[in-house]
């Protein structure tokens, strides 16, 4: 059961929720999670993403990199194939198969063009090839920012390789989670193309709606809903607990 964070666990977020909590949610910035082995190449890549406006953090191997992971949502990782190969197995395989939803970013000094379409094939987004004698031939700032905008717009390979709507479902509560509710969107979206009859797309987008604070339009995804599926209880629940402040339950992204 995945439980979303409000900040007042006594009352409910249609109930309570003012412009600048609202703002708040949705004007977080996008956050980057950079793993490499050498704090040089961090200081630098921070540098251009931070003048960039987004948020970084970085990490010099996989177990800090995985508590972050776990403490944070996260919209890119941006991963040294280094510590990836060294890592006691295929850590891009390890990262896709715990979040798959996320849009990954390979980067390597000394690596092949089989090294970067092996890559892609597991599931990175792109490739970054580090300059040789990078400390005095450094990095393209530009090279490295246009990677991460377009990194950052490309489609979920989940959602685009899935044709099955409770896996879809499952993705965008995965994304939720992370309050990453655009691509959970996305993956509603897909969902309602495959199954419009079906209530839990709408249940889900209800409660994404209503966690940004848009109240009346949740009520509206939840009734709808409702008119998919009388039977759905998920619907109904969520329904009677944003029309009725006095329940001051938490929404909660489940299934």
């Amino acid at each position: 059961m995945l439980t979303s964070d409000f900040d007042d666990p006594t009352r409910g977020f249609c109930e309570g929720a003012d412009a600048s909590s609202r703002k708040e949610a949705q004007a977080a910035p996008t956050s980057i999670l950079l793993i490499h082995h050498e704090k040089e190449t961090q200081l630098m890549l921070t540098q251009y993403l931070q003048t960039d406006g987004y948020e970084v953090i970085a990490a010099k191997n996989w177990d800090t990199a995985f508590k972050q992971l776990q403490q944070q949502p996260i919209d890119l990782v941006i991963l040294d194939l280094t510590i990836s190969q060294q890592s006691g197995g295929n850590l891009l395989q390890q990262l896709l198969a715990l979040h798959p939803t996320m849009r990954v970013v390979m980067i390597c000094d000394h690596c092949s063009l089989e090294d970067a379409v092996e890559a892609m094939k597991q599931g990175a987004v792109d490739f970054i090839q580090e300059p040789h004698g990078y400390l005095q031939r450094p990095f393209d700032p530009d090279r490295i920012r246009t990677v991460v905008a377009e990194a950052l717009k490309y489609p979920l390979s989940a959602a685009a390789l899935s044709t099955d709507y409770d896996e879809l479902i499952t993705l965008a509560r995965q994304a939720a989670q992370q309050h990453d509710f655009d691509q959970a969107r996305q993956l509603i979206g897909e969902a309602i193309k495959l199954t419009p009859e079906r209530p839990e797309g709408l249940t889900l987008l209800g409660q994404i709606t209503e966690y940004l604070g848009d109240c009346p339009e949740a009520l509206k995804l939840y009734r709808a809903a409702i008119g998919l599926d009388p039977t759905y209880k998920l619907a109904q629940q969520n329904l009677d607990r944003a029309a009725f402040s006095h329940r001051k339950q938490r929404p909660r992204f489940e299934g």
